[in-house]
């Protein structure tokens, strides 16, 4: 299965031999940025080690239908992982298998872990139960306990060369020039380029921010006030977030010194500027803030440079 992931081929081949030389860690952390793929590649790996002949088990373990492999993701409006969640896998994963080579426990995000439900998988991982390989993904490394850290095998998933990442699009359909700006704003993250061409509000969503960036670069408040207006209604927190991660991404790229062609430039002490206030929009309506002030005030904020 491992074989699906696209690029990171010392990544996939490193594992790969692991799993057939019976050699792989009993704990594995896959980092990566979204869009990366780290959830998707902890599922490939998941499905080779409890079916490494493929079949309908392997692919019920991407399909999140295996008992064997025990998914654990954030849930509730706090979206966070709960300490219940990690003893409910401690009981399961001492059970035994029925159908294949033995058990995973695939911890999506742990960066989302509550500080008890940390603590309770950490004592899991000093102790691993014979036969079950436990695998968490995570955005960053650094967002891990070094205690939990320190007892994983960490792999980084590395984003796709633009030409590679554009062959990809352009099989999904994507004409050529929007594949090429997608990678460009994404920085060769395929499933954030793969949501865009998938769905065409998200790529409307991708537009309204260019629109927007084109508007902060200018110095246009009033026009920046105006364009900020649709996201202020109460059924629109989630597009709102969507818009601001993309916004996010333009001005990452322009600090990465990334050139997109039909963007304006920014210099990057502005875009390093501007970020840190993007992530604080975010995390505040995430945190249901009013949108209202939170857009006006990161509007007057991008304005001023």
């Amino acid at each position: 299965m491992l074989e699906r992931l696209h690029g990171n081929e010392a990544l996939r081949a490193d594992l790969t031999a692991a799993l057939r030389a019976g050699r792989l860690p009993h704990s594995l952390l896959l980092c990566g940025a979204e869009g990366l793929g780290r959830n998707y590649a902890a599922h490939l790996i998941a499905a080779d080690y409890l079916f490494p002949g493929g079949g309908a088990g392997a692919q019920a373990v991407l399909e999140d239908r295996c008992p064997e492999c025990l998914v654990v993701r954030s849930e509730g409006a706090g979206d966070q992982i709960r300490i219940d969640r990690i003893r409910a896998v401690r009981t399961s994963v001492r059970a035994t298998g029925l159908s294949a080579e033995g058990r995973v426990a695939l911890i999506e995000d742990v960066q989302k872990m509550q500080a008890p439900a940390a603590n309770a998988l950490l004592k899991i991982l000093e102790e691993p139960p014979e036969g079950v390989l436990f695998l968490l993904t995570v955005d960053s490394e650094a967002a891990v306990l070094p205690t939990i850290r320190s007892r994983c095998a960490s792999y980084t998933l590395m984003p796709l060369a633009q030409q590679e990442c554009v062959e990809q699009l352009r099989a999904e359909g994507c004409p050529q020039q929007d594949a090429v700006f997608l990678c460009q704003v994404y920085g060769g993250a395929l499933g954030r380029c793969l949501a865009a061409v998938r769905a065409p509000e998200r790529m409307a969503l991708l537009q309204e921010a260019v629109g927007f960036f084109r508007l902060a670069c200018a110095g246009d408040l009033f026009g920046m006030l105006a364009a900020l207006l649709v996201y202020e209604g109460k059924n629109k927190r989630e597009d709102a977030l969507i818009f601001l991660s993309d916004l996010a991404e333009l001005y990452t790229a322009a600090l990465d010194g990334r050139s997109i062609p039909s963007l304006p430039l920014l210099p990057q002490a502005a875009a390093a500027q501007a970020l840190p206030k993007l992530l604080l929009a975010q995390r505040r309506l995430r945190a249901s803030g009013n949108p209202k002030l939170i857009f006006t005030l990161l509007a007057t904020q991008l304005a001023k440079r």
